[in-house]
């Protein structure tokens, strides 16, 4: 299945903003839920201390002792006096939990006592508790009754705030429907945002394919002052250099066309005069193992018919050789972050079989994690050049010091055989901004020493 970048960001932005308001709504409900109860807990606070005060009055008003006989007698009356006075319905129990001006059951203490708040009224707390059913909310509140230090009975009061759940409600209900409304509006935003977003890339899109066709005519008209204008310009450009280089390409192509035919007439011609000094010695070399020394005279005739060949041969492919280096492309060079003392490493160690013929030995000392930005295999031909120079006109039982260290910004490398040089050669080896290696060729050197610094 193909999702579009389209689809995509209508995805993204609708999934957030349905987090979002999940998490709002989440939020506001459980506010407003601490809110219902916080306002019930005051209120059953201050129903308490109303209790107090209306329980005072009526014994006050009527001139009675409160003692379980006068609420025994009186607790209907005492019950709709206070309960208006508070706001609630009262009713009055002794303190096993039945009510007053009843039988006193086993029953109906058993039922009352399973009641939360009046079960931790009977053990002299004072307790509430509020019941949510069906969209009503109650709230109850009970207390012990006490008169001259002794347990007279329990006070419940039980009042109504199914007006106040209604009005969280509509609240909760009303947030819900903003937030409805705002997440219809986000998606429908941003479908017509995404899509003017992305009209520009459908349109690159297209154009890519007609190049990917082989059709470079594609005409762009996308004037949008951002990144995809931006994509665009930069597009047109693409193909106007894709263009020039077809153009480059079809004139080259007929140009190596021609060098590929004079190639073939010259390397015909050299396979030729190649041909016959290698057949001669080839010949010359089969008889002198078949007849081995049989014949001084016609020995020493083809060694030296072999010898001349090969010489004239060899002559050949120098002047072969000079010809297709004067004739060939720069070679380009791959630089990269190198450790100069394992490569001078490996180079010591590759040359060391053959200075061994000569009972030359090769001895390094070399600072590690010496790094530079070079070529490797161009640096390593280097110092296998160098070091084939000190073993060819070394002494044989001799010595060849390589050494290497840092020097300020600078890498420096000595090697040091103890022949008679040739030539003199130095060489500067610098971290910034490339690898450059510059050779100077000075007079020939009688003494030994020091016979190439890099």
């Amino acid at each position: 299945m193909k999702w579009t970048i389209q689809f995509k960001l209508v995805v993204l932005f609708s999934v957030i903003v349905f987090i979002g308001f999940s998490a709002l709504l989440i939020i506001s409900n459980k506010v407003a839920q601490e809110n219902m109860y916080r306002e019930v807990h005051e209120d059953m606070v201050q129903s308490k201390k109303n209790l107090d005060i209306a329980l005072n009055q009526y014994f006050l008003i009527h001139n009675k002792r409160m003692s379980r006989d006068s609420l025994e007698a009186g607790s209907r009356e005492l019950a709709e006096q206070i309960g208006s006075a508070v706001g609630g319905n009262i009713t009055v129990y002794r303190p096993d939990a039945s009510p007053y001006g009843s039988a006193g059951s086993g029953v109906n203490v058993a039922k009352q006592s399973d009641i939360p708040d009046v079960k931790e009224a009977t053990q002299s707390r004072i307790a509430y508790t509020t019941v949510v059913d069906n969209g009503r909310v109650t709230a109850s509140l009970s207390f012990p009754l006490r008169s001259d230090q002794q347990w007279i009975g329990i006070v419940q009061l039980e009042k109504d705030y199914t007006e106040l759940y209604k009005r969280n409600l509509g609240f909760q209900n009303t947030i819900m429907l903003f937030a409805a409304a705002i997440f219809v509006f986000v998606f429908i935003a941003s479908i017509f945002i995404s899509r003017k977003i992305t009209q520009p890339i459908r349109v690159l899109t297209k154009r890519s394919a007609e190049v990917a066709q082989g059709s470079l005519n594609a005409d762009i008209q996308i004037t949008t002052k951002d990144e995809i204008g931006e994509l665009a310009s930069s597009f047109t450009v693409m193909i106007d250099r894709v263009r020039e280089q077809i153009d480059v390409i079809e004139r080259e192509r007929d140009e190596v066309k021609q060098v590929q035919a004079r190639s073939k007439v010259f390397f015909d011609n050299v396979t030729h005069e190649l041909k016959t000094p290698l057949t001669t010695i080839l010949g010359y070399a089969q008889i002198l193992r078949d007849n081995g020394f049989t014949d001084q005279d016609f020995f020493d005739k083809g060694m030296n018919y072999i010898i001349k060949e090969s010489q004239r041969l060899n002559t050949m492919v120098a002047d072969i050789l000079e010809v297709s280096v004067s004739s060939a492309v720069i070679q380009s060079y791959r630089f990269e972050q190198i450790d100069v003392s394992d490569i001078i490493r490996e180079a010591c160690e590759d040359m060391s079989i053959k200075a061994s013929k000569y009972n030359i030995g090769i001895h390094y000392e070399l600072e590690e994690q010496l790094v530079l930005r070079g070529d490797r295999d161009k640096l390593k031909e280097v110092f296998l050049n160098i070091l084939d120079n000190s073993v060819k006109y070394s002494d044989v039982n001799s010595i060849i010091e390589v050494q290497s260290f840092r020097l300020g910004d600078s890498i420096v490398i000595l090697i040091r055989d103890q022949g008679r040089g040739l030539v003199r050669k130095r060489s500067s080896m610098y971290l910034n901004p490339f690898t450059r290696i510059k050779e100077s060729i000075g007079p020939r050197k009688e003494a030994p020493g020091l016979d190439c610094l890099l």
